[in-house]
């Protein structure tokens, strides 16, 4: 049988030139404010549902709708006032508040024109940010609505912590005379020894 001593090589295929994919256009400053918003809205419900939770269980508070409004406000202005420091900061900066291309260094399909517009508007977006937040804590019905969903958060999140641990007990209601009796056994032993997983700080 006769075996060739060179193999020929397979013939190339011609597959084109690439084309680097379009590159999305910078979002408008009015959207980037937007969606920073809808973040800093979730971010502070949460700080007031923890609120809730820890004053329910640790403090034994009462619902306050007032006080909770008043510490939603100062989220929002506490975080209104971090983005005027940094507006402030990357304007002292200047040009060394950021390297034109760094964040894509030695990707020739990159338009670093783009890239540079985006760093030199932070700022920009920055304090139009400030003032969104500023906004949203001057508008009583968003903080309501705010206190409203975290007020019914926390009460889920504790009423399913506790119906877990109330199911997970070894007695059967059914047949256990002393199920009953142990019921709020368990309940206060849970608001004293689960509180830790459920309470999250203010840090």
């Amino acid at each position: 049988m006769y075996v060739p001593l060179f193999r020929r090589r397979p013939a190339r295929v011609n597959v084109g030139r690439y084309k680097p994919l379009p590159q999305d256009p910078i979002a408008p400053i009015d959207r980037v404010v937007e969606e920073g918003v809808l973040i800093t809205a979730s971010s502070v419900r949460m700080a007031i549902k923890n609120r809730v939770i820890v004053g329910a269980l640790r403090d034994d508070l009462k619902f306050d709708a007032e006080a909770l409004g008043k510490a939603a406000r100062e989220e929002f202005l506490a975080l209104a006032d971090e983005n005027t420091y940094t507006a402030k900061r990357l304007e002292r900066l200047g040009h060394w508040a950021y390297s034109p291309g760094d964040a894509n260094l030695g990707d020739p399909f990159v338009d670093e024109d783009e890239i540079d517009e985006e760093h030199r508007r932070r700022p920009q977006v920055h304090r139009a940010l400030a003032e969104a937040l500023k906004a949203e804590a001057d508008n009583s019905e968003r903080i309501r609505a705010i206190v409203e969903q975290a007020r019914d958060d926390a009460w889920e999140e504790i009423g399913r912590e506790l119906r877990a641990r109330l199911r997970n007990t070894g007695y059967v209601r059914e047949t256990d005379p002393k199920y009953e009796k142990m019921r709020a056994k368990r309940v206060k032993e849970f608001i004293k020894t689960d509180l830790a997983r459920l309470r999250v700080t203010d840090d």
